[in-house]
């Protein structure tokens, strides 16, 4: 198999149909594994009834996002490994894309968020390793099985920030992340406020897990607070109480 596609799921029924039906439009060069941590909504079910027809494997596994893609990887047989969310959809030619861009060692693609909240085109915030990037999410991010065996899976301490740690690992074992702006997703985002400042809260302790293990800080975005004032001042109070009081790790 050329290319497994590696998503992990918990009750997320509302967006995993809307990935599948995306993703039913590849060839069958393309591996679709899925981990379910024991979803109660249905999304489970979801799955098993639309297994048969795609070149799906499905399995489940308790345990946070980095336990869930590491049992991914364990379960896949690609030579490249693409990391999906189970709320984006891939765009029409994404498949095309992603084979032409075979060569590259660990590539990151572009995301484009729905444009159904306010704050949609809120940025990352960003965190530089010798001066690259390392904050591209696990979502439309594609490394070679080779780099994984290299620099190690996700490290599952991690709870939150584990594609951070998994980025800078990669950077520092001399490889590189390539930016690609043609592989494009579309990701549904947050809808309400407080989803929103939960996710920042949980930001901020994963930032806090990379500054104990590297010694690297975070910064803010400032486009993010010219753009949206309040909201990104809201969601940098949040992560800084994440920072400074979720987890002992």
């Amino acid at each position: 198999m050329e290319i497994s596609i590696l998503t992990t799921v918990k009750n997320d029924i509302k967006n995993i149909g809307l990935l599948i039906s995306s993703l039913k439009a590849l060839d069958n060069e393309f591996e679709i594994v899925v981990v379910d941590a024991y979803s109660t909504d249905g999304t489970y079910e979801y799955l098993q009834s639309v297994s048969s027809g795609m070149n799906l494997v499905l399995s489940r596994k308790n345990g946070n996002r980095a336990v869930g893609r590491n049992e991914c990887i364990r379960l896949s047989s690609g030579r490249k490994l693409v990391f999906l969310d189970s709320d984006s959809e891939i765009s029409d030619n994404w498949g095309q894309v992603l084979k032409s861009f075979m060569d590259r060692s660990v590539m990151a693609g572009k995301i484009v968020q729905d444009s159904g909240s306010t704050w949609s085109d809120l940025e990352r915030v960003p965190m530089l390793f010798k001066g690259k990037d390392v904050t591209y999410p696990s979502n439309n991010l594609v490394y070679d099985r080779k780099v994984i065996d290299d620099i190690g899976t996700f490290d599952e301490r991690f709870n939150t920030a584990e594609d951070i740690d998994l980025n800078i690992r990669a950077v520092n074992g001399g490889y590189e992340i390539f930016y690609n702006e043609d592989l494009v997703v579309r990701h549904h985002p947050r809808q309400t406020y407080a989803s929103l400042l939960k996710q920042s809260y949980s930001d901020g302790i994963g930032r806090r897990l990379i500054k104990k293990k590297y010694g690297l800080k975070s910064s803010f975005n400032r486009v993010n607070l010219k753009k949206h004032p309040l909201i990104e001042s809201s969601r940098l109070a949040f992560g800084m109480l994440g920072y400074v009081l979720g987890g002992s790790n």
